[in-house]
């Protein structure tokens, strides 16, 4: 007798004159994609139905004898490979895969049931991750545990989640110089030195005057040109692909999955980039591009920012991201609005925005002492 799918199935025999009923349920797969099953068996065909529905709940709900005992590790493991996999992309995945290995696994805490960890435990295992883990790392670090034991709440592996009780070291806030931007005149002595027949100096000279993100300005095409607008639709990003061996390799793809949903916008060209964009020679579908075509090497305008700033001779510690923040720096100088610099910034949240102004904008606090100095 075959019942609807997920019952399991019931097979009926003769016992001392009686039907004996006979039934399993399929409650997961073992390592080589083999059905594991749990059998039962009486003379009432409706106890037999009962105890197939109830295993089939409880290994949904991880509450089976096999997972009663499952271990930190085991259960972080397993969470992030048969659950969280499904809802992140593979370079999401892969840093927890990271953290379950380098964070995780090696501590003695990965051993220990679940339904025996309590707050202390999980305390000192994160007092002990602060020799290798910043405040912020460990922060990051926290978040995936704590995911994970809310996880194990929901499945009724733990009656609490405690990891939210934890306490973590502040973060520092960031110092003035932490923000790394170039003043005016050193905008402009880099642009005045830049090579127009380098794509890699194409690209630092567009970004100065937009303030893409580095994956965006490498995805810049023609035709998200329209007129003296830029759309900003896609990225050129890291990805990671597991390979059937288990090994894994990082490749670089083109996609609209932007870094955040305020990411997708229009961003203006001023005269002075259309006239720049008119000297190049729109041979391919990406504006900045090797000569065949081919995707520019993320790391390149780093370095070429590096040695731009040690042949001025002016403090080489900036980054290309340093692009990003000059640009923002320039809206914030000619007194653009600051919801306006978040829209054209792709913030998430004006947060961000108001962190960088803050920091940035030394000359408005020295105009502030001068206001309150005329009181």
């Amino acid at each position: 007798m075959r019942r609807n799918k997920g019952e399991g199935s019931i097979t009926v025999s003769i016992r001392n004159g009686k039907k004996y009923y006979r039934g399993y349920a399929t409650i997961g797969y073992d390592a080589e994609g083999e059905a594991i099953r749990k059998y039962f068996g009486s003379f009432n065909k409706r106890i037999v139905l009962d105890k197939i529905r109830n295993a089939k709940y409880e290994a949904e709900k991880n509450m089976l004898s096999s997972n009663s005992k499952i271990s930190f590790g085991d259960l972080f493991l397993k969470w992030i490979q048969e659950y969280k996999r499904n809802e992140v992309k593979n370079n999401t995945y892969d840093d927890y895969l990271t953290c379950y290995k380098l964070c995780i696994k090696p501590y003695p805490i990965s051993n220990m049931k679940m339904s025996e960890i309590n707050l202390d435990m999980l305390q000192q295992y994160f007092n002990s991750l602060k020799s290798i883990k910043s405040a912020n790392g460990l922060k990051k670090v926290h978040m995936k545990v704590n995911s994970c034991f809310k996880f194990a709440n929901s499945k009724e592996i733990i009656t609490k989640n405690i990891c939210k009780d934890v306490i973590l070291p502040k973060i520092q806030k960031k110092k003035d110089d932490e923000y790394k931007v170039f003043t005016r005149e050193e905008q402009k002595r880099i642009c005045e030195i830049l090579d127009f027949n380098n794509p890699v100096d194409q690209v630092i000279y567009f970004t100065f005057y937009t303030g893409l993100r580095l994956g965006e300005v490498l995805a810049v095409r023609w035709e998200r040109i329209k007129g003296n607008m830029y759309e900003v639709r896609e990225q050129y990003q890291r990805d990671t692909v597991f390979l059937d061996d288990g090994s894994k390799k990082t490749i670089y793809v083109f996609t609209d999955l932007l870094k955040t949903p305020h990411a997708e916008r229009e961003v203006p060209l001023p005269s002075i980039i259309l006239e720049f964009l008119e000297k190049i020679k729109n041979e391919h579908s990406l504006v900045f591009c090797d000569w065949e075509g081919e995707p520019l090497e993320r790391k390149k305008p780093d370095r070429r920012i590096k040695r731009l700033c040690k042949k001025l001779e002016i403090d080489d510690s900036r980054t290309f991201y340093s692009v990003r923040h000059s640009y923002c720096t320039r809206l914030f100088e000619a007194n653009v609005p600051i919801k306006t610099v978040q829209v054209l910034m792709g913030h998430a949240d004006v947060e961000t925005t108001m962190n960088i102004y803050t920091h940035v904008m030394k000359d408005k606090k020295l105009e502030i002492i001068d206001v309150l100095n005329n009181i």
